[in-house]
C-alpha cells in the first residue's frame, strides 16, 4: 500500500508539472518506462520468474542565468512472480532476479555553467566514465544507479577533464542497499586524431561500513581510435589499470586489469572480438563498487555483482560476436538489430577452464518511441571450485522513452 500511495503521489506530481514543462518550452519532461518479464534457471536453485515495470519520470528546466535544474523519480512494481531471490528477501532457494518494489528520488541536481567550457553539477546525478566499468550509472536492473556527488567538467576542443567528489552510491535493488563514503575521481581525455584518443584516470574510492572491503585506488588509461576504409570502419579500444587497497579496506592487494576490444563495421554487419584479463591473488579480486556489471564480462552476470568482478584466481574472458541491423522499408518496424556473442572463461592464474557463455538478442524499434527486446543468456560452468554454476536467463522487454 505504501508503494501504491507513493506511485499515485508521483503521478500527481508530474501531472501537475507537465503542463508547465510543455508550455512555452519551459523545460523538458523526461519519461522512461520499461516492462520486463524475466525467467532464470540457475543450477542448484528453483526456477525464478518475475514480471515488473520500472518508470523514470522527471523534469529538466531550461537554462537560466547559467543554472539548470533536474528532478526525477523512479518507481518499480511487480506485476507477478513465481518466486525469486533478490538478495534481500530471504528466498535463497530461487534463482537470482535483483529487483524489488520501491519509489525513490532518482535524480535531484543543479548544474551551473560558468561558460561554454566549464560547469559544475551538484546533487543526485548520473555519472558515466568510459565504458562504465569503474564509474557508471548502469540501468540493466529495474533500479538504475545514481550518485550523490559534486562533479566538475572542463572541455576545450579535443581536451576534457573531470573531477568528482563522490559521497553516496544509490544502488539497487530498492532503497536499502546504498553505499556511503568519501571518494575522489579524476579523469582526463585528449583526442589526438581519429586514430588516437587518450584517457587517463585515477579513482580514490573510500567506502564506509559493510562496503569498506570494496574501497580501492585504481589508476590507468585507455587508448581508443578508429578509421574508415572505404565501406568498412575499424575501431579499437585498450585499457590497462592497476588496483590496490585504499582507505578503510583492511585487505592487502595489488591487481592488474587489462581490456582489449576491436570491431569492424561493414554494411549492416558489425564483427567484434575482445580479451579481458583480471588478476586475482588467491584471496582478493578486482572490485568496482561505483561501476557497471551487466555486459562487462558477459550478460549472464556470473562473474560480476556486489561491486566485484572476476574470481580470486583471476579471470580471462576471450569473446567474439556479430551484430546485424536492418531497416525494413514500408514495415511496421523501424530498425531491427540481431546479435550473438560467445565468451570463453578461464582462470588467469593457472588457465583452468571456468566455463563458456552464449549471449543473444534481438531488438525491434516500434512506432511512438517504443522498442521490444528479447535477450537470452546461457552460461555453462565447469567442475572447477571457482566456476559459477550453470545459468540461463531470458528477458522480454518493452520500453517507452522520450
Amino acid at each position: 500500500m505504501k508503494t501504491l500511495n507513493l506511485t499515485v503521489a508521483a503521478a500527481c506530481l508530474f501531472a501537475g508539472i507537465a503542463p508547465f514543462a510543455y508550455a512555452d518550452n519551459h523545460g523538458d519532461v523526461l519519461v522512461d518506462i520499461r516492462a520486463r518479464a524475466e525467467f532464470v534457471e540457475q543450477e542448484g536453485k528453483e526456477d525464478a520468474e518475475m514480471t515488473s515495470v520500472r518508470s523514470l519520470l522527471g523534469w529538466r528546466s531550461p537554462q537560466s542565468g547559467g543554472f539548470t535544474f533536474l528532478a526525477e523519480i523512479e518507481n518499480a512494481f511487480i506485476i507477478s512472480d513465481d518466486g525469486y531471490n533478490n538478495g534481500l528477501n530471504g528466498q535463497t532457494q530461487y534463482g537470482k532476479i535483483s529487483n524489488t518494489e520501491f519509489t525513490e528520488l532518482q535524480r535531484l541536481q543543479l548544474t551551473y555553467a560558468f561558460n561554454d567550457q566549464f560547469n559544475v553539477t551538484a546533487g543526485r546525478q548520473y555519472l558515466n566514465f568510459d565504458d562504465k566499468r569503474f564509474v557508471g550509472s548502469p540501468g540493466a536492473s529495474q533500479d538504475k544507479v545514481s550518485h550523490d556527488a559534486v562533479a566538475f567538467n572542463y572541455s576545450d576542443g579535443a581536451f576534457q577533464a573531470d573531477y568528482v567528489y563522490h559521497f553516496r552510491s544509490n544502488r539497487g535493488p530498492g532503497d536499502r542497499n546504498e553505499w556511503e563514503g568519501d571518494s575522489h575521481l579524476f579523469r582526463a581525455q585528449y583526442g589526438v586524431n581519429e586514430w588516437v584518443n587518450l584517457t587517463g584516470f585515477a579513482y580514490f574510492i573510500d567506502l564506509d561500513g559493510s562496503a569498506a572491503s570494496r574501497s580501492n585506488f585504481t589508476y590507468g588509461g585507455w587508448l581508443r581510435g578508429g578509421h574508415d576504409f572505404g565501406d568498412a570502419e575499424l575501431s579499437y579500444a585498450a585499457m590497462v589499470a592497476q588496483q590496490s587497497d585504499y582507505g578503510d579496506n583492511t585487505a592487502d592487494f595489488d591487481l592488474t586489469y587489462i581490456v582489449t576490444d576491436v570491431s569492424l563495421e561493414y554494411g549492416a554487419f558489425t564483427f567484434a572480438a575482445g580479451w579481458d584479463v583480471l588478476e586475482g591473488d588467491g584471496t582478493n579480486r578486482i572490485v568496482n563498487p561505483l561501476g557497471a556489471n551487466h555486459g562487462v564480462l558477459g550478460y549472464a552476470d556470473v562473474f560480476t555483482g556486489g561491486g566485484r568482478q572476476g574470481t580470486v584466481d583471476g579471470l580471462e574472458d576471450i569473446n567474439f560476436g556479430v551484430e546485424y541491423a536492418i531497416e525494413p522499408q514500408g514495415s511496421f518496424f523501424g530498425e531491427i538489430e540481431f546479435g550473438v556473442r560467445r565468451h570463453e572463461f578461464s582462470a588467469e592464474s593457472d588457465g583452468d577452464d571456468l566455463g563458456s557463455e552464449w549471449d543473444s538478442w534481438v531488438t525491434f524499434a516500434l512506432p511512438h518511441n517504443l522498442s521490444l527486446t528479447f535477450d537470452y543468456q546461457d552460461f555453462e560452468g565447469t567442475d572447477d571450485p571457482v566456476s559459477p554454476g550453470d545459468r540461463q536467463r531470458l528477458w522480454t522487454v518493452l520500453t517507452y522513452k522520450r
